[in-house]
């Protein structure tokens, strides 16, 4: 039992690798922890970019707790949320009277966070007449509510984030060129879950964890077989994505205390086959091919090709069952460039030749075609037709020209013989 002035229990959360409320253990998380140990205590701007779901209002509060405001207010403001009207009022506040319904004055979000942090939030998406407006406060940290003439000054740190490539769009004139750079003094990218797949069972142990905590239950066991499944899904919503699953699952889970594969919802849970990586789909859907609903905001090109390649891979090793040489036969690719694909993508497929070579089975090969060999079923193949003679080499025939011996092997064919050289033909009687 503890004692009254024992220290509590740290969470098993935290003995997880990681930095401040970010966990991961994967080199390009070890390089975001380095730079926010760096300018963590400087009032330099920071732009934050990555996808959406990936932490990036984590890497704001870290910023703040690591500076000499941590004593402070952050305040965060989500811009895309907020409409075009209202944000000037609720960044710089307003006087009673400067529009209709403005009853009292109001303090905004820059004067409530003075000596503090701005957190801005999916910036990407501000409207260029108002970007005016805000390079203003970074330069000279004045800005003048909305219905006021007096200018009002503050002292913040301004943290923003985005989706969106704002280098691209100063580019394209859609954001200002001098507000971007105003912004990207330093910058700090978060990956993916899908480009660091190896952090994915520490972040599910940590909600996990965090889970039980708040519902005071013990932490849920997660099995190699779920981690499985979870590493071989894309999660496009990223680590947002990922604890709402774990959540869900953990509530409907059929096991107390501990999160099969099946607890999961398709298709993750489907992607766990004998401890693999390869995703394993319903046939309709590996064959089939756009259209693409590109929606308003476009598709990602990549991101639709790797899913694209990953299925077909996937399907082919699922026909093939398990053979890397025969997945290649079907995808008419060498087999060391299938080989490269899936050492590039962790896939840890069983290899059936591996696997014939070591118990001495002769391993079946197909020799159908590529339409006929799932539905037929693997056939040895038969000897060559044409066998390759065997001749005695000579002592001059030894040199680099390999001409004369296949010129043996196989001898030209007699010469035609001129039609005006031919003896006649007697006519017929």
């Amino acid at each position: 039992m503890l004692s009254e002035n024992s220290p509590p229990a740290e969470p098993a959360s935290a003995t997880l690798p990681g930095f401040m409320s970010l966990v991961g253990d994967h080199p390009s998380m070890r390089r975001v922890f380095d730079v926010l140990r760096r300018v963590g205590a400087s009032d330099a701007p920071v732009l934050v970019t990555g996808d959406s779901g990936t932490g990036k209002e984590l890497v704001a509060r870290a910023l703040h707790q690591l500076s000499t405001r941590a004593g402070r207010s952050f305040v965060p403001v989500h811009c895309g949320a907020i409409p075009e009207e209202l944000l000037e009022s609720e960044l710089f506040g307003h006087v009673r009277g400067a529009f209709t319904g403005a009853i009292a004055a109001r303090t905004g979000r820059f004067q409530s966070a003075d000596r503090g942090t701005v957190f801005l939030d999916e910036i990407g998406e501000m409207s260029q007449r108002f970007q005016v407006k805000l390079l203003r406060v970074l330069e000279d940290g004045t800005f003048d509510p909305v219905g006021s003439q007096t200018s009002r000054h503050t002292d913040v740190r301004v943290v923003a984030a985005t989706h969106r490539d704002l280098h691209a769009a100063a580019r394209q004139g859609t954001f200002r060129e001098d507000l971007f750079y105003r912004l990207d003094v330093v910058r700090i990218h978060l990956p993916s879950l899908r480009e660091r797949r190896e952090d994915i069972p520490l972040i599910a142990l940590h909600f996990l964890t965090q889970n039980a905590l708040r519902s005071d239950r013990p932490p849920v066991e997660l099995p190699p077989e779920t981690a499985a499944a979870l590493m071989a899904y894309d999660w496009p919503g990223n680590v947002r994505e990922l604890r709402n699953v774990l959540e869900r699952a953990v509530l409907l889970g059929e096991q107390p205390g501990v999160l099969l594969p099946s607890d999961l919802p398709a298709p993750i849970g489907s992607s766990a086959i004998a401890g693999t990586f390869r995703p394993v789909i319903p046939v309709a859907t590996a064959t089939s091919s756009g259209p693409w609903d590109f929606g308003p905001e476009g598709t990602n090109f990549y991101q639709e090709l790797e899913t694209f390649e990953r299925r077909m891979i996937g399907r082919a090793l699922e026909l093939a069952a398990g053979s890397k040489r025969e997945a290649a036969r079907l995808l008419q690719v060498n087999r060391t460039t299938l080989l490269e694909k899936l050492k590039r993508r962790g896939w840890q497929t069983a290899d059936a030749e591996t696997q014939a070579r070591t118990s001495g089975v002769t391993t079946p090969v197909s020799t159908l075609p590529i339409a006929a060999s799932p539905l037929a079923g693997p056939r040895v193949r038969p000897d060559p037709v044409l066998s390759v003679p065997a001749l005695g080499w000579s002592a001059s025939e030894t040199w680099i020209d390999v001409r004369r011996p296949v010129a043996r092997a196989f001898p030209p064919a007699p010469a035609a013989v001129p039609a005006s050289a031919q003896a006649p033909v007697p006519p017929a009687r």
